[in-house]
């Protein structure tokens, strides 16, 4: 018997924290979850976090190590008590998990920076590797960790690559530390001397892989607008995208979702208003005999319910 019992019992398969997105955490958490993550990222401690939530401090430990293990939590005082704050990924958690909408992933294309080289130093022991001559000057590349930087006659241009997130500001920093660190690697281990500040080949270009977007193509084929972006499946990827230039409209398509809802919820809730005001002005317009006491209003001039 005891055999047949282990049989039926199936394995659970485990998943590892890495693979879960950002929507499996904040759509898929628990009420308590929640509350633990936001009490402890307000800096209480885990004995107080119990008590409010309420629950088991053994539970608060589980969620604790769990949120610490994605990054939503951050240890910052290890005294006789250890406290957190959040993380921006643990605020995204929050934020998501409150307005039930998944975060939308957008791509940071790559957003190269050009720096005037003011002294070479010793730019000639890197492994430069030509990448053409067009109009008659020589392009040179080399790759500084996975980070790609070109050299023309007179610059330097580092292109960090393109960068996946749900945060258009927070990819923009991303982008920037990427180039802070090729700049710091060029000038403290090859003597090179760039001039300051650097400036960006173009505006910030974000990339959204929409099934709205697949539609338009299929319909429409690629539509460009001037100054705005564009709806295409340009190669080398050739899979159907929207495309906005700037860092204004990157964040106002990211924001999209969230404002629909609440449009939909303000919309709601004027038609119910509206219905309301339509029923006490039928008890008004109502002939005298067929008022009821309840359209009646009192000496406060309340309607009795």
């Amino acid at each position: 018997m005891a055999r047949k019992r282990e049989a039926a019992v199936q394995r659970v398969q485990r998943v590892q924290d890495s693979f879960l997105t950002l929507a499996d955490y904040a759509l898929g958490l628990p009420e308590k979850a929640k509350q633990i993550l936001k009490l402890l990222g307000a800096g209480n401690c885990a004995r107080d976090v119990a008590e409010a939530v309420p629950c088991s401090e053994g539970n608060v430990s589980y969620w604790k190590d769990k949120f610490l293990n994605i990054g939503a939590l951050r240890l910052v005082t290890t005294d006789v008590f250890k406290l957190y704050e959040l993380t921006p990924y643990g605020s995204k958690i929050l934020t998501t998990s409150e307005s039930m909408i998944a975060p939308e992933v957008c791509c940071l294309e790559d957003f190269a920076v050009k720096f005037g080289v003011v002294d070479w130093g010793d730019a000639g022991r890197l492994d430069w590797k030509k990448l053409g001559r067009p109009r008659n000057w020589e392009k040179l590349g080399v790759k500084i960790g996975n980070v790609r930087v070109v050299r023309t006659s007179r610059s330097l241009i580092v292109h960090p690559g393109k960068l996946r997130g749900f945060d258009v500001d927070e990819l923009l920093m991303f982008s920037g530390r990427i180039v802070e660190r090729v700049k710091l690697v060029l000038e403290s281990r090859f003597g090179v001397v760039l001039e300051e500040p650097g400036v960006p080949l173009h505006d910030p270009i974000t990339r959204f892989y929409s099934e709205e977007a697949k539609e338009l193509v299929r319909k429409l084929g690629t539509t460009v607008v001037e100054g705005v972006g564009s709806i295409d499946n340009s190669p080398p990827e050739r899979i159907p995208h929207e495309e906005y230039r700037g860092r204004d409209l990157g964040k106002a398509r990211l924001m999209m979702p969230l404002r629909l809802q609440r449009l939909e919820e303000k919309v709601e809730n004027l038609s119910c208003n509206i219905e309301k005001l339509v029923d006490v002005f039928e008890k008004i317009a109502a002939p005298r005999g067929q008022v009821d006491s309840s359209s009646v209003p009192d000496k406060s001039g309340r309607y009795r319910v």
